[in-house]
């Protein structure tokens, strides 16, 4: 973003001092102090509740940040380790999607980014990549101007289905009942790749008996879409060569989110796809850099791997909080990289946790966010301008070094020395806390596997990022090769508690049903927002206009909603004050409302998550954010 400096760096708003909690939580009123008040007065509290309570009483809470690993994880997680914090399972964004796809590939790596444009029969499952995955677009459309066909299966008409040559509209939550029922199809029409199959797969006689449940018939009534959609969309696939599915993380946030993942996982081997460059899978890169990189550098040493302390989830942060039974209970929560008052799910039991006040809350942080509102002590942060870091990527075969381009505005400091001067001050003496970042940098950079060749501390500075040394043609499963127990794509696995993905619904009351009849999607669809981030920036906003709930012509003219009326989206977890949009990007019985506006920037104080649910995903103890039912009413 060419803005980036003013919006976040040089802003007017920005924090460059400490401060001090002076009025009651949420008010946001505080007073300006010395870094070395902060450091003492932090850490004779977090020393305090050790002794009184022993560290899993400490819940640190950060996520992905700007990417970079030493502000998000090198001393910080073993700061936290070293105290004996409880640990938080970061599952909010893929964990989900990635065990089902390990489940069936063992291993998320699929086509390269770059590789697409060689594809001729795309589908773009549960992503939007227009908005969420731009350096991607390109690629696509390159492909499309070369014959290629472009599918998106998605719930909602998303900037990427509009540009598409088809796009294909179940009901939420139901792609796994549409992959299997692909499947079905496929093996019926005797479309299959046999050889491929016979070589290079374990379980398609359990898989064919699994999937005759999911005929076209059967399928179209959960997914809401026409049989001969069913039936073309399976055929045309099996047919198109080289075909590409890819996913990222759209299509996780249901009760079904790993299964989902995992079943269209099959697909590719089903057909024999992974024959041909540019057909296959395009999911995560991230083990190419898990591979490449010297990780003893970030990650724990010896001395703090495998804590034995408790863990929590993320996205039951809310729960955790609020739970007086907990023993021992969070008295003090270390916010840093990350926004949960407005990011997490079951936003109203979340902040209901950051109101108490017995809890210690520290945020590092840019700017007085939802979650600054309740910090009794915020530090200020560096951005990317002024520290450094190394950056691998979820979705590239590309390494980044950042490096400051300017000294830290006024007081901010980088995590990594905010979590050195309380180690300091609590009298740590470990030096596995005290590693320079450019010394961790330099350290994760000394790799000989063939993936760093002529990739270096010194070429990535004059660089600024390079292309992992990867083989010219990257075809992971050409010839089999999963890294699965195997070596096999696992089509059925007795070891798992579900052998086969399976369509199991998400199960309502009937009561729940009446009073909540319409299924809430809360989406990526800001074009400027970065998740939370930006969401505070006035030119921004104004870009982005304020928020809308679209909803279908049929849902609006039952509840007597007229375009621009103003509504009152209500469950039993809270409500939100949001414009409607008469709009037929979502089927009947459907509404989708934008995620990343802050609550407190909105009226009635609530934004999208305080609508969704805390629930976890079938395996990777994902969110079922998508989960949600609601009703909608004019004001």
């Amino acid at each position: 973003m060419i803005s980036f400096p003013n919006d976040v760096t040089y802003h007017p708003d920005r924090i460059l001092t400490p401060l001090k909690r002076t009025g009651p939580k949420g008010k946001g009123e505080f007073k300006k102090i010395s870094w070395e008040q902060a450091i003492s007065e932090v850490a004779s509290k977090l020393q305090s509740i050790i002794d009184e309570r022993g560290g899993e009483a400490i819940l640190p809470y950060s996520f992905g940040g700007n990417q970079g690993k030493v502000q998000s994880r090198a001393i910080s997680n073993r700061f936290f380790a070293h105290i004996g914090a409880s640990q938080l399972e970061r599952t909010i964004c893929g964990s989900a999607a990635v065990a089902g796809v390990l489940a069936t590939n063992g291993q998320t790596t699929g086509v390269l980014p770059e590789d697409i444009v060689h594809s001729k029969f795309i589908v773009l499952w549960g992503t939007n990549p227009i908005l969420s995955n731009q350096h991607l677009w390109p690629f696509i459309q390159k492909a499309k101007s070369k014959g290629a066909k472009i599918v998106t299966v998605d719930p909602f008409l998303s900037k990427t289905s509009e540009e598409a040559d088809w796009h294909i509209q179940p009901n939420p939550g139901t792609d796994t009942a549409l992959a299997l029922g692909l499947m079905h199809v496929i093996l019926k029409k005797n479309l299959q790749d046999q050889e491929y199959i016979d070589n290079y797969t374990l379980g398609i006689k359990e898989l064919k008996e699994h999937v005759q449940k999911y005929d076209p018939k059967t399928v179209a009534g959960i997914t809401g879409l026409t049989e001969e959609t069913i039936i073309e969309f399976a055929s045309a696939y099996a047919q198109s060569s080289p075909s590409l599915i890819r996913v990222l993380i759209g299509m996780e946030h249901q009760v079904n989110g790993a299964s989902a993942f995992r079943a269209v996982a099959m697909l590719p081997a089903l057909t024999g796809a992974w024959r041909n460059f540019g057909g296959g899978l395009m999911h995560m890169t991230y083990e190419l850099f898990g591979k490449a990189l010297n990780w003893e550098s970030i990650n724990l040493p010896e001395a703090l791997a495998n804590p034995k302390t408790r863990s929590i989830n993320m996205i039951e942060l809310g729960k955790a909080l609020n739970n007086i039974e907990l023993n021992p209970s969070i008295e003090a929560l270390f916010v840093y990289n990350s926004n949960p008052a407005v990011t997490t799910p079951n936003q109203n039991l979340v902040r209901k946790g950051l109101e108490r006040d017995d809890l210690l809350t520290v945020v590092s942080e840019h700017f007085l966010t939802d979650t600054a509102l309740y910090a009794d002590y915020i530090f200020p942060a560096t951005t990317v301008l002024e520290n450094w870091d190394i950056l691998d990527s979820w979705g590239t075969p590309y390494l980044n070094i950042n490096e400051p381009a300017i000294k830290p505005l006024g007081e901010s400091k980088p995590n990594s020395e905010l979590f050195r001067l309380l180690a300091r001050e609590m009298g740590i003496k470990e030096t596995y806390l005290y590693q320079s970042d450019i010394d961790i940098i330099k350290k994760t950079l000394e790799s000989d596997h063939e993936f760093m060749k002529g990739i270096s501390f010194e070429s990535l500075r004059k660089t600024g990022g390079q292309k992992l040394n990867l083989p010219e043609k990257w075809m992971p499963h050409a010839e089999g090769n999963f890294k699965t127990s195997s070596g096999k794509c696992h089509f059925y696995d007795p070891s798992l508690e579900q052998s086969l993905p399976d369509f199991i619904p998400m199960e309502y009351s009937n009561e729940e049903k009446k009073q909540y009849p319409l299924h809430l999607l809360t989406i990526k669809t800001p074009k400027y927002f970065l998740n939370s981030s930006h969401a505070n920036v006035d030119h921004i906003r104004e870009k982005e206009g304020k928020p809308y709930l679209e909803i279908s012509p049929k849902d609006a003219v039952k509840r007597n909603i007229a375009d621009g009326d103003e509504l009152n989206v209500f469950n039993q977890r809270g409500r939100v004050y949001i414009t409607a949009k008469i709009s037929n990007k979502v089927n009947k019985g459907v509404v989708c409302m934008p995620q990343g506006y802050w609550p407190s920037l909105l009226k009635g104080g609530s934004s999208a998550n305080a609508l969704t649910n805390d629930l976890l995903t079938d395996m990777g103890r994902g969110g079922a954010i998508q989960e949600a039912k609601v009703e909608v009413v004019k004001v």
